[in-house]
């Protein structure tokens, strides 16, 4: 019987876009994002004689991770899951609950835990690997993309993000793709203009991640609006334009709030503003709350420059 009793609390992540996602030979996707605070993932594995998972999504999470007793052996615990993040609104809440339930049972259970080989028998990474080195580090990150089958994306860059930086979220009522159909989508034979991915590529190298280095917060904002308007075409046949039908109001509400870096993470709803205080983003959505839907989700949060944090009480 797992003998100690381990904490687990992961942060969510915004995603900033894919650099090529239809590319199909060769190095494809390659995928930045960031790391925040806010709302976060807390799971408590405790003694337990066998494997029990309790809590939100608990079902899915049993039948996911049970898949780790094949290759750790008998491990056992009972897996409370306190707190999660929505599904399927763009937050990566699978990835940060799966890697939070898997990493407190192996640590519950003595096993030392390579969280990238944990993410890879999960199944994770196969698009992105934003997630999982977000949940390793934290900060901003953009990992290698995919070359060739069974590739997992490993770490290209992660970077420090100014901590008086703060992101405005706004999740409308409903859910952005699913898994199925994000596959679907990838495994099509839709090809977008070539110039789209070069333009991706100059943005993110050229003017996104110099400003985060220089903590230039104009360039970043402006960098990153125009990186998710040449994203948000790639898949505009798929989503109904540039972003979600379900996020395109509320871009444009923070927009005439005179946000400039905004955009949709991931396949949406939930979409972003970046503001260069903690004190002026309170005071704008206070505003905003004025103004979005009553059924739309609204919070501010700080970039999180560290990765889940694990606390083990021994026995």
């Amino acid at each position: 019987m797992a003998g100690r009793r381990v904490v687990v609390e992961a942060p969510s992540r915004l995603h900033f876009g894919i650099v090529d996602p239809f590319k199909k030979q060769g190095r494809r996707f390659i995928s930045a994002g960031v790391a925040i605070d806010y709302p976060r993932t807390r799971v408590v594995v405790e003694p337990c004689r066998d494997l029990e998972v309790v809590g939100c999504r608990a079902s899915e999470v049993y039948e996911k991770i049970n898949v780790l007793r094949t290759i750790y052996g008998d491990l056992r615990g009972r897996v409370i899951i306190e707190a999660c993040t929505p599904r399927h609104v763009g937050l990566g809440s699978t990835t940060q609950l799966l890697l939070a339930a898997s990493t407190g049972l192996l640590y519950a259970n003595n096993i030392h835990v390579d969280i990238v080989e944990v993410a890879r028998s999960l199944g994770l990474g196969k698009i992105s690997g934003v997630g999982t080195y977000v949940f390793i580090h934290g900060g901003f990150i953009v990992d290698t993309g995919v070359y060739g089958e069974n590739y997992f994306p490993k770490l290209m860059t992660r970077l420090e993000i100014p901590r008086e930086w703060a992101f405005i979220i706004i999740t409308p009522r409903g859910e952005g793709l699913d898994e199925k159909r994000e596959s679907e989508i990838f495994s099509s034979e839709f090809e977008t203009p070539r110039d789209l991915p070069w333009r991706a590529s100059y943005t993110l190298l050229t003017r996104l991640i110099p400003a985060i280095i220089d903590r230039d917060f104009q360039e970043f904002s402006h960098a990153l609006r125009e990186l998710q308007e040449i994203v948000g075409e790639m898949f505009s046949v798929f989503q109904g334009g540039v972003f979600n039908v379900k996020s395109a109001k509320y871009i444009d509400l923070l927009t005439k709030m005179g946000i400039i870096g905004v955009g949709q993470s991931s396949w949406g709803p939930t979409v972003y503003g970046v503001v260069e205080s903690m004190e002026k983003a309170l005071v704008l959505e206070a505003k905003l709350r004025e103004l979005v839907d009553q059924d739309a989700l609204i919070l501010t949060t700080s970039p999180r420059n560290k990765g889940a944090e694990v606390t083990i009480d021994s026995p």
